[in-house]
């Protein structure tokens, strides 16, 4: 029980550390940038009504929608917008079967541009506190901002870990820091409670007409990061996360802006940085320290997510195979280089073109309430046919969620030209790169079938031919469970020969995240020798030979001392002129395929043990 309790304490902290980093830095600009981008004066009424905006929309969005209705829909306990959506998925849907894999996707381009904004912002909105005692100008912020990145973005390939054990406990310290300084505001005015009424929220929206509906877009600041609740929720559980965000994250959060708002009610000047003006002159340095380093904890939070739903979409076959490196023992830790280089160039770009936070306050709303929106429909998906609700009882009772998020969505693609562009241009990149893989890899697969033989008449043609075998065990990696390898095919058509024991072997990848070890493997001796092995793995598992031949010896399907060979086939693509396959896209898929990791180095094949045969293609 003791050390139960133990563990609790530690997924506690971690919780705290490391998935509220987004959210948690928020207060840093989310207040200015909501009077900013709405043009709003700044007076009694707007102040209370955005003040209640702000609570009410973490008590409605983030506490109910998140923590405790959408960490309950989980995948064998994983989460997050594309684990949603292969979950909803599932139930076979007679009407739109494709859609909820399309917004799944949708979403993890989307998250792709929250992680790219998130660091920017949240670099630059600690930042910007220089400039109330010092006489740095923005250039120079933005060139301070661009070196903390690259070092953030360098620091990558050593693993989360590092920041996370060092930099983790650090948020715990912030969230008592906006604590304290939400406490010192409320004291100069403590009329400020009335904000907590739904009715400020409310009349301000009607008040302000247009102007009202526009903060809404800058109000969505206020919860960035609350999909990461749901993200972790493999990585932390369920009750970690819902008990450390309702007894002190969002106490913590609505101190501080309570806080801001009571100190705009004294000084409307202080608008011009309503957080560090709520501190004393002389902690600000320590307290821009502070920031700096949870922003770096908030975009490690996010910058891991993409990493993570990078290697999801490679398993699923979304993506080509990128390299991936392990980190940590601990699932989930990995560093992919290529999503490592593209987020930097990205966030600095994202800087340089921006250079404050309150003009990537613009292009953040984007793709934090497209992702929101996404998991309300999926959410009334999954109620409808997991939890059997009912059409009429899931869209009742969750219509306002979805009436929410599409308020916010709709708010902010009015600012497309104003900076959501740049969150839109990534999410349409993102998607098309796995539009055109998908597409093209349905392509290939057509051409490999038509080139197919089933087991049964290839080894009635070969018993006709080849006689001979040779001593060892040959494995034989096929795509398609049932069907003779192509590698197989050409070995038989130049060497004339089988070896002694053959392993007809599929990598099957399913949408759950790990399969259970009793439901890994699979064989079938289809002649005497040749065996049919289906190795199934989780989207959220490392799959590899080695694991493979340890449950052959095991089962005695391979001999303890024999050589094993991995044959492998490399496919080489070259241009068809008369295909349909558009000339962008043919490009596009051909350089994507190119650099590909091989099938060897993916699969953890030991070099001395592979023959790689290459198969041209046309496409």
């Amino acid at each position: 029980m003791k050390q139960h309790d133990e563990d609790f304490k530690k997924m506690l902290i971690g919780a705290i550390g490391v998935v509220y980093g987004d959210i948690g830095t928020s207060p840093l600009y989310a207040l200015k940038s909501c009077f900013t981008i709405a043009s709003l004066s700044v007076i009694e009424n707007n102040i209370l009504g955005i003040i209640s905006l702000f609570i009410w929309m973490l008590i409605l969005m983030t506490t109910i929608k998140y923590v405790y209705v959408l960490l309950k829909i989980d995948n064998q306990g994983e989460g997050g917008v594309l684990t949603l959506a292969l979950l909803t998925s599932k139930y076979r849907l007679k009407k739109w079967k494709s859609l909820p894999i399309a917004l799944g996707i949708f979403g993890g381009a989307l998250l792709v541009g929250d992680g790219v904004i998130t660091p920017a912002i949240s670099v630059l909105g600690a930042l910007e506190g220089l400039q109330l005692i010092t006489v740095l100008n923005p250039k120079h912020i933005v060139l301070i901002a661009i070196t903390i990145l690259l070092g953030l973005f360098a620091l990558q390939r050593r693993g989360s870990d590092l920041i996370g054990t060092y930099f983790g406990p650090i948020m715990i310290l912030w969230f008592v820091a906006i604590s304290v300084l939400g406490v010192m505001g409320i004291l100069q005015n403590p009329s400020i409670f009335r904000a907590l009424s739904p009715y400020y929220a409310i009349n301000f929206l009607i008040s302000n007409g247009i102007a009202g509906f526009i903060s809404l877009g800058a109000a969505i600041l206020v919860i960035t990061g609350a999909e990461a609740l749901y993200a972790d929720l493999g990585h932390f559980g369920r009750r970690s996360i819902q008990t450390s965000w309702v007894y002190f994250v969002f106490p913590a959060l609505a101190l501080n802006y309570l806080g801001q708002g009571a100190l705009l009610l004294e000084n409307p000047a202080a608008i011009n940085s309503p957080f560090y003006n709520l501190a004393p002159e002389i902690v600000l340095y320590p307290l821009i320290i502070l920031a700096t380093i949870a922003t770096i904890t908030a975009s490690q939070s996010i910058i891991s997510g993409v990493f993570s739903l990078a290697w999801q979409a490679i398993m699923l076959e979304y993506l080509p195979r990128l390299k991936v490196i392990h980190t940590s023992k601990h699932r989930g830790q990995i560093y992919i280089p290529a999503v490592n280089l593209l987020l930097c160039i990205l966030t600095i770009t994202a800087v340089i073109k921006f250079e404050n936070s309150d003009n990537l306050a613009v292009a953040y709303g984007l793709s934090v309430s497209g992702v929101m929106l996404i998991s309300s429909i999926l959410l009334i998906y999954s109620t409808i046919y997991k939890w059997k609700w009912g059409k009429f009882k899931s869209i009742g009772l969750l219509s306002p969620f979805l009436i929410l998020d599409s308020n916010f969505f709709i708010t902010n693609i009015f600012k497309i030209f104003d900076g959501a562009w740049y969150t839109l241009l990534i999410t349409a990149g993102i998607s098309y790169i796995i539009w055109v893989w998908r597409s093209g890899k349905k392509m290939l697969s057509e051409q490999k079938l038509l080139c197919s033989s089933s087991i049964n008449t290839f080894l009635s043609d070969y018993k006709k031919s080849y006689k001979y075998r040779i001593p060892g065990c040959a494995v034989f990696m096929s795509h398609y469970p049932g069907k003779i390898p192509n590698a197989l095919v050409i070995n038989l058509r130049h060497n004339k020969f089988l070896h002694e024991k053959v392993i007809l072997l599929s990598v099957i990848t399913k949408e759950v995240p790990r399969v259970p070890k009793a439901e890994k493997f699979f064989f079938e001796e289809v002649e005497k020798n040749i065996f049919v092995v289906t190795a199934s793995f989780g989207f959220l598992e490392v799959p590899n030979l080695h694991e493979v031949t340890t449950w052959a010896y095991e089962g005695g399907i391979i001999k303890h001392n024999s050589s094993v060979s991995c044959f492998l086939s490399k496919e080489v693509l070259i241009s068809n002129h008369n295909s349909i396959f558009g000339k962008i896209r043919k490009s596009l898929y051909i350089f994507l395929s190119n650099n590909a990791v091989s099938a060897h180095d993916f699969f953890r094949v030991p070099n001395q043990k592979v023959v790689e045969l290459m198969v041209t293609y046309r496409v």
